[in-house]
């Protein structure tokens, strides 16, 4: 996973902070090659801060095939629990 240094950077330095809430806004992805030494699935999400503050970041994760399989059924399971507990 890649964090934009701007995201370390919005992390208070106190004490009792354990981070920093994001939303999801939205994701893409693309196959790539760019980097050699890189999983070729490459995920990008956009993530907005909460509350008082404000800002955007993207997060990329790059994933072998058999992990971003793994993840999308992961997400897909937890989707129709989420609905059928409804």
């Amino acid at each position: 996973m890649s964090f934009p240094r701007a995201l370390r950077d919005a992390i208070p330095d106190m004490p009792t902070c354990v981070g920093r809430v994001l939303e999801l806004d939205s994701t893409s992805g693309a196959i790539s090659d760019i980097y050699p030494n890189c999983p070729p699935v490459e995920l990008r999400m956009l993530v907005k801060e909460t509350g008082k503050l404000s800002g955007e970041f993207t997060v990329m994760i790059h994933l072998q095939p058999e992990a971003a399989r793994a993840m999308a059924e992961t997400l897909t399971r937890l989707a129709d629990e989420a609905e059928n507990s409804r």
